[in-house]
């Protein structure tokens, strides 16, 4: 018996039983079966966090938690190990719904130290501040609020210029100065 939960392995199926003369091998059924059992783990993990919702209960006995592969990182916390980034089904602005633009594949550390720069810069109200957050290996280097995000960034940088080298530069979108057409 062969279980497929998703339809972009049909294809791969489709190509291994015309290969086998409309069999599986053990290996594929396996990696299947994996992704079966992964499934059905994450919709019983909704499920028991529904549930626990429901009973308001803040602190169950046991909690699952349920993720989607995002990308396997560059490293883990150090180099010689591997990491990957999982995202959760929650809609919640952070690092788990940012959109990588450019540069090269991140680590452990990378994804940790924006996560911090973010949930940091995020207690400030933007529409009240403008702030700023310097981060490395999960600490904070420097955070500052100001009149700008250029002066922020300015007070956060002089708290320890020397950790913030190579750190993670968060800013909230407070105080832009506004361009106006000549």
């Amino acid at each position: 018996m062969t279980v497929v939960v998703e339809p972009q392995d049909y294809e791969r199926l489709l190509a291994e039983m015309t290969r086998h003369a409309g069999m599986t091998t053990l290996t594929l059924r396996r990696r299947l079966a994996a992704k079966a059992y992964a499934r059905t783990a994450a919709y019983d993990a909704a499920i028991s966090n529904w549930f626990a919702g429901e009973l308001a209960d803040p602190a169950p006995a046991y909690r699952a938690v349920a993720g989607r592969l995002v990308e396997a990182l560059r490293y883990g916390e150090n180099p010689h190990q591997t990491a990957a980034f999982y995202r959760t089904g929650e809609a919640r602005f952070g690092v788990a719904t940012a959109r990588q633009l450019q540069g090269k594949q991140l680590s452990y550390n990378n994804i940790n130290d924006t996560d911090a720069a973010y949930e940091c810069v995020a207690e400030f109200d933007p529409e009240r501040t403008a702030a700023c957050a310097l981060i490395k290996h999960a600490n904070p280097c420097g955070v500052a609020e100001a009149a700008s995000l250029l002066d922020a960034y300015r007070k956060a940088l002089a708290c320890d210029p020397v950790s913030a080298f190579g750190g993670i530069v968060a800013l909230n979108a407070g105080s832009m100065p506004r361009r106006h057409a000549p």
